[in-house]
């Protein structure tokens, strides 16, 4: 393999041009295609025509034969889906997957050319030609092929019944040009770079069938059915409302017994893709370009169960967007655009030349805003046409830039969709197309976990793929707008198409051109919003009159900034409740961070200041831009109080209040109030406050936390450093004489240590954390002495956290040690699952062992700090919320925890002062309800005492059952059905049976709702 895969670098590294003036390949392309829609399979003959413009004879072509990116597991799609949590193709079934084959490569004489796959990737593939094609000559292939079209839940290609999603198809060449070839496997995650040419695409397939296709059809007879089906009402799309009627009326219709033949023709595309489906629904529209007043005919294709909305929308979101972005970077070229509604493809928000294909969608304004960004796509990804994989932003990032615009048009007054009960109002007061990037990129960078905008596509977590390079890209482009205004921000964007349409630009073209026609520099964005994960936060510090040049005083903003340097921003003046106007200045930033900075303000009287009072630009954080000139409190303004939740303010900070209802077996009923700070996006400081009032023990508790977060920490170890203090207090036993409590407080750090998300997927972590216990009792019973009772308790933990969440094999490696009251013991956990099918069911191992390194010579001090193989609704460290915390004969007593020996049946033995080990399986039952089956076995020592002396042995236990899992480690219910002998025999001797085993899993501190959006994946 080492010698082929140096064969094939040759290949790639002997034809590498040297850096001169810029070419471009062409690739001409011939192909008819019959579509089997019984055996989903395309059988086809392609004729590919290539010319070389480069300055080097070429003797190898390379092909990308992406259907192959189905055919097996371990395929890059499949490696890439999987890491995305998503392992449907690896586990597919051979008659779900796809592939391409019946390939023979031959030259215009007929004569057989050798050829062959490259050694890592099934497709991509290589043609040996029969003689170089030179410098400024065209060569000829001709080969046949076959497509077994992969089921439409994976990716792009593929079919839902006999609905085909016809894409990356046919063998078609890498792009070639000053850097050599770009090959590249498909993938899901990051798109694709194609050379420019034409396309005579003949299809032939049942007559019954709609196709919509790039290209322009060539047959008048389907011109003139096509236009049939345009004008012929759709009685239906309103009658059928529920989901059932709409699933009847979107079956598939017999296929016709005849056959037709369409033919499309197009030049000056890199792609050529089609759809075809015999429940379409056809509408046809004209759009008149504004500049060339050229008619573009526009098509809409779409099933009988999205009619009502398609009907009302696509057509004219069609037109408008045509309009739109043809007034923004110029005339569409083409003379066709066509929208098909792709339902349940895995494809569906997917571009190609002059046709796209969308998802299903909530409402009207969903799908308008869907067409136009994939319909956007034809300038970036079809026009411009730069290379997706290696620059993404180029393309996604600058078209939902034009995105944001046109939704700005479109619904001006317009807020978000979101059914949450109190968020509507906010959403409306805002920008409300621009808030959903700045929310969405908020996600990751108030966390420190987004990525920099000039990595390769592949280098992405899924979630900063669309945050950073979709949201973000859009954010730092709408900066630039509000900085140079809509007309200077139109002629870069025109200048910037005109100069490179049908050209593969480069990030350093785009930036040239920008700063060509506005006659600024532009570094801050496009080596610093752009290249970096920097986060700008401007501050305003300051705001008085002073003597800085000449003798006369004028008004000074004193500022001060983090992140990129040089970045303009707006400042707003106010007298009073007036607006003065806006001015724009800048920061030097870098070099320049923790100094005040002044701009010099040109109302000679002025009362308040605001920087970025428009909401425009980068800033992280807005609630320190404000500053004013009098008063006590000059930078800060009253927080904003607000029931429950809510998103955060831009001017002010937030303080959530809520009535708490709470409930455990010792305080009864509980009655109080939660105040906290958390929002969204997440706060760099948080804290929650919640007191609660036990009815039943008459008892104030709660609990409260405060954590600080260095979410801009800028290190080369450390991801972040999370700070915390909290506090929590409840009762352990109450009756009518009797009552007993505890108080938690733990101030603690952990250290998340600096990784590449993707190339090393583990996360690692470093907790440290102290634990201070307080204990109280009183008892107060009729005609004895009260009697009160407290004790104390500290205890340190270090903890080590490696975690690996692959979709296949996640892992997780936990040691600890845990030192205090007079001992110290040392523990490692480690969590191996392995899944092994499509819905996620897995097989998980748990491996537990725990030693003492140190104790008390008297022993230990309290039971809980023993190791135990069985645990009930308790834990040494007070972690676990528990609703009748120490029970042992009660139904809530049958609440536990996994940890240390996570043995599910309840039993007295398996406790240890010295060690303790333990294995734990679970295997998800292939059925579709969260049904397992579990057993575990687990060692611990004893001491037996004799006429002989004492001796130590090793004490084997067992125990296997069945379990529900509603919620994974959360909300569990366990039946042990088997037990091993010395179980068995403590169960007789307290006379308990099988019913007496079943046991629960309500893990209440994993679903604290303050702490989810920091649990987010990245």
């Amino acid at each position: 393999m080492a010698r082929s895969f140096g064969l094939f670098t040759s290949f790639l590294l002997a034809s590498v041009p040297g850096h001169g003036q810029h070419f471009q390949q062409r690739a001409d392309h011939i192909i008819s295609v019959l579509l089997d829609d019984v055996t989903h399979v395309l059988h086809g003959e392609e004729t590919l025509r290539y010319t070389n413009n480069s300055s080097t004879a070429l003797d190898t072509l390379w092909l990308h034969l992406w259907p192959n990116a189905y055919a097996t597991p371990n395929t890059a799609l499949d490696r890439q889906l999987v890491r995305m949590g998503e392992p449907d193709l690896h586990f597919a079934k051979p008659e779900e997957r796809g592939g391409i084959d019946s390939l023979d490569f031959r030259d215009p004489n007929g004569m057989k050319l050798t050829w062959g796959f490259h050694p890592k990737h099934a497709d991509i593939g290589w043609v040996k030609l029969g003689k170089p094609v030179m410098p400024g000559t065209t060569t000829t292939l001709h080969t046949p092929f076959r497509v077994k079209i992969p089921d439409g839940k994976f990716s792009r290609l593929g079919h839902t019944g006999q609905a085909y999603y016809i894409t990356q198809w046919f063998p078609k060449p890498a792009v070639y040009d000053h850097n050599g070839w770009h090959i590249m496997p498909y993938l899901t995650q990051g798109e694709f770079f194609c050379e420019f040419g034409s396309y005579d695409v003949s299809i032939t397939l049942p007559a019954n069938y709609v196709v919509g296709a790039t290209g322009v059809v060539q047959n008048s007879t389907e011109q003139a059915w096509m236009d049939s089906l345009a004008a012929t009402p759709y009685s239906d799309a309103r009658r059928f409302k529920l989901d059932f009627q709409r699933s009847a009326l979107n079956s598939f219709p017999p296929s016709a017994g005849t056959t037709k033949t369409l033919r499309y023709v197009q030049d000056n595309v890199h792609d050529f893709a089609w759809f075809a489906d015999k429940r379409f629904v056809v509408r046809k529209d004209v759009a008149t370009l504004p500049d060339s007043r050229r008619s573009v005919t526009v098509w809409a294709l779409f099933t009988p169960k999205n009619a009502e909305k398609w009907e009302a929308m696509g057509t004219r979101s069609l037109v408008n967007s045509l309009l739109h972005y043809s007034e923004w970077l110029g005339a569409y070229p083409y003379d066709v655009c066509t929208a098909v509604d792709g339902t349940i493809s895995a494809g569906a928000g997917m571009e190609y030349p002059m046709i796209t294909i969308i998802g299903d969608m909530g409402d009207t304004q969903a799908l308008d805003n869907v067409i136009a960004h994939e319909v956007g796509h034809n300038w970036f990804q079809g026009i411009l046409a730069s290379n997706e994989r290696d620059h993404p932003w180029m393309d996604e990032g600058m078209n939902s830039f034009v995105e944001l615009t046109y939704m700005r048009r479109q619904y001006p007054g317009s807020g978000m969709s979101m059914s949450i009960p109190g968020l509507s109002n906010e959403l409306q007061s805002r920008d409300p197309h621009r808030l959903q990037s700045e929310l969405g990129y908020r996600l990751n960078a108030r966390r420190n976990l987004d990525q920099g905008l000039c990595l390769h596509s592949t280098h992405y977590t899924s979630t900063n793929y669309g945050t950073n390079v979709y949201m973000k890209s859009a954010l730092a482009f709408d900066h630039l707008l509000a900085y140079l205004g809509e007309a200077a921000m139109k002629r870069c964007m025109r200048a910037y198409h005109a100069e490179f349409k049908f050209r593969h630009p480069t990030p350093s073209d785009v930036q040239r051109v920008f700063e060509r026609e506005s006659d600024k520099d532009l570094n801050w964005l496009f080596k610093g919003f752009l290249c970096t994960d920097e986060k700008y936060d401007v501050k305003a510090v300051s705001l008085d009159r002073r003597l800085w040049t000449g003798t006369e005083e004028r008004m000074y903003l004193g500022h001060r900034a983090k992140g990129p340097s040089k970045v303009p921003f707006a400042i707003t003046g106010y007298l009073g409740a007036d607006s003065l106007g806006t001015v724009w200045d800048w920061n030097h930033g870098f070099g320049h961070q923790g100094r005040t900075e002044y701009a010099q303000l040109p109302w000679p009287e002025v009362d308040r200041v605001r920087i970025d009072a428009g909401e425009r630009t980068m800033d992280i954080d807005r609630r320190n831009n404000t500053v004013r000139g009098a008063g006590l409190f000059k930078r800060t303004t009253a927080p904003r109080f607000k029931f429950l939740a809510g998103l955060e303010q831009q001017d002010r900070r937030s303080v959530f209040y809520a009535p708490l209802v709470a409930a455990n077996g010792h305080d009864g009923v509980q009655v109080g109030l939660l105040l906290h700070n958390t929002t969204f996006p997440s706060q760099r400081t948080e804290w929650v406050l919640a007191p609660l009032y036990g009815l039943g023990s008459e008892r104030l508790g709660g609990a409260a936390r405060i954590e600080h977060h260095f979410d801009r920490l800028r290190s080369k170890l450390f991801q972040n450093i999370h700070l915390g203090l909290s506090a929590r207090s409840a009762s352990t036993f109450h009756d009518h004489y009797a009552h007993a409590w505890y108080a938690k407080v733990q101030p603690s750090v952990r250290f998340d240590l600096k990784r590449d998300p993707l190339s090393r997927p583990w996360s690692h972590s470093v907790t440290l954390r102290g634990i201070h216990l307080t204990f109280g009792s009183r008892t107060d019973a009729p005609d004895v002495p009260v009697v009160e009772r407290n004790d104390e308790r500290t205890y340190a933990e270090l903890s080590y956290l490696a975690q690996d969440r692959g979709a296949l094999s996640p892992t997780m490696v936990n040691p600890e040690i845990t030192v205090g009251n007079g001992m110290a013991r040392a523990a490692v956990e480690l969590r191996q699952g392995f899944t092994y099918n499509s819905r996620k069911d897995q097989l998980r191992l748990r491996l537990f062992a725990g030693a003492f390194l140190s104790k008390d010579p008297q022993g230990l001090r309290t039971g809980l700090e023993a190791w135990g193989l069985s645990w009930g609704p308790e834990d040494l460290l007070f972690d676990h919320a528990y609703l009748e915390r120490g029970a042992t004969d009660r139904l809530l007593s049958r609440q536990f925890t996994k940890q240390q020996g996570g043995f599910k049946t309840p039993f007295l033995q398996g406790g240890s002062d010295t060690w303790v080990a333990s294995l734990n399986l679970e295997f998800d039952l292939p059925i579709g309800i969260p049904l397992s089956l579990f057993a575990s076995a687990g060692a611990v020592p004893i001491t037996t005492i004799s006429p002989d002396g004492r001796s130590t042995s090793t004490a084997g236990y067992a125990e296997a059952g069945i379990g529900i899992q509603v919620m994974r480690d959360v909300i569990e219910l366990w039946v042990p059905l088997f037990v091993s002998e010395r179980i068995a025999d403590e169960e007789e001797f307290l006379d308990r049976g099988i019913g007496d085993r079943i046991r629960l899993v309500f893990a209440l501190e994993k679903l604290d709702p303050t702490r989810l959006l920091r649990r987010v994946r990245p």
